[in-house]
């Protein structure tokens, strides 16, 4: 239940605290908790295209179905879609991301990053004579 609750708001799949986005589209590089880093590999998210497109068709599939059978105009039916398509791509961006990320730590699981400090005094000075 926890993660499922995390899923929806939008946090960090291995802390399940951070915030992963921190603009409509743009992400964090890093957990701001628990600072574990988002991408594993170049091309990490290509798995949450997937996800994305199959949510767009469940979503969008309907609606098409429903403007069909009202039997809209072209121009309405086409109107109709795309304004759907574009309220809805933030939202199918995050949740493809976020589906991908938990799925992937649910399959594959990862520990925190361990803290890195800041505050480590500079190594010792050592005089030649």
């Amino acid at each position: 239940m926890k993660r499922f609750l995390a899923l929806l708001r939008q946090h960090c799949p291995v802390c399940l605290r951070g915030q992963v986005f921190t603009s409509l589209f743009g992400m964090h590089t890093h957990c701001p908790e628990c600072g574990v880093k988002y991408e594993r590999e170049t091309g990490y998210f290509l798995n949450s295209m997937f996800i994305g497109y199959a949510a767009g068709f469940l979503i969008l599939a309907p609606t098409a179905v429903l403007l069909a059978l009202m039997d809209v105009s072209i121009a309405v039916f086409s109107s109709v879609i795309i304004l759907e398509t574009i309220v809805l791509t933030p939202l199918i961006f995050r949740y493809a991301r976020l589906i991908w990320m938990h799925a992937d730590q649910l399959l594959d699981p990862r520990q925190p990053e361990p803290p890195v400090s800041n505050l480590q005094s500079p190594p010792p000075l050592h005089d030649s004579k």
